[in-house]
């Protein structure tokens, strides 16, 4: 009977000692969350200062305050600084506004957005490095495809990184298209990035949507990815209640699907703040 009830009470030091080791876990990845936020709001905040100049200067030239511009090319790259500029200061403001508010995404975040101007914005964006490459960049929509509700910001991140990454593994002589459906019975938007690229192998796919993952391909043109774009792409469609697929074969290219409601009947997605995410 003594031996049962020493046994019995080892067993209970064992578990409050488990549970101590666990709050103490607990408390330390909190602090590492809050931490690791801090810093990301931090580098924002340090780079919202040079970045005013940058889309100061770029507005400046792209209107011509000071004189003419000899050949007309710098004042559409011009133009192009000046909105690569201000999304990325959207980004930077939308990262110091969630550590100050610990709420990364509401309603209120949603406005009625038109992906024809953004996508057209991202068809610019890229267009000198596909020209660099060898590389044709073209973007249709449907001809009826309405407005929707959404973040801008974030949609516009979801582009830049699907079209950086398809950009980044087709080659020269390759193409890369951006489609915009609109699915009239489901009231959702379809958007299609697709190229004729390295493509992805059926052993990578599920891989290179987690962050710092990266296929086995290798770039044509020699660039180092990150392993990051396709896990922000995916982490902000879901915030957005859209859905996002990847079909590839490798050595035929790869298409990405994103999927998202037109309407307003959606349900706001959020990261927990207790898991770690290094880029929420």
């Amino acid at each position: 009977m003594s031996h049962s009830i020493d046994n019995l009470t080892d067993a209970k030091n064992a578990l409050r000692s488990a549970e101590s080791a666990l709050q103490q876990a607990l408390d330390l990845e909190t602090k590492l969350v809050s931490e690791q936020q801090q810093r990301l709001a931090e580098l924002a905040h340090e780079i919202r200062t040079p970045l005013n100049a940058v889309i100061g200067y770029a507005q400046m030239i792209s209107e011509e305050v000071l004189g003419t511009i000899g050949n007309p090319a710098y004042k559409d790259h011009a133009k192009t600084i000046h909105h690569a500029g201000l999304h990325l200061m959207q980004v930077c403001d939308t990262l110091v506004g969630e550590f100050l508010e610990d709420d990364s995404l509401s309603e209120s975040s949603f406005s009625e957005v038109d992906a024809g101007e953004i996508i057209g914005g991202v068809v610019n964006l890229f267009s000198w490095m596909a020209k660099e490459r060898g590389i044709t960049l073209e973007a249709e929509m449907d001809a009826d495809f309405p407005k929707l509700r959404t973040d801008s910001t974030r949609l516009n991140q979801i582009l830049i990184n699907l079209v950086s990454n398809a950009i980044k593994y087709t080659p020269k002589g390759g193409k890369v298209g951006i489609h915009g459906r609109f699915d009239v019975e489901n009231g959702a938007m379809i958007l299609i990035v697709q190229d004729d690229g390295t493509g992805i192998s059926e052993a990578d796919l599920l891989k290179v949507r987690q962050p710092f993952e990266r296929g086995s391909t290798a770039s044509p043109h020699g660039d180092e990815g990150t392993g990051l774009g396709l896990s922000i792409a995916g982490r902000l469609v879901q915030e957005l209640s859209g859905k996002l697929e990847i079909s590839s074969e490798e050595g035929a290219g790869t298409m990405v699907v994103v999927t998202l409601p037109v309407f307003e009947n959606r349900t706001v997605v959020k990261e927990p703040k207790s898991r770690f995410n290094p880029f929420s």
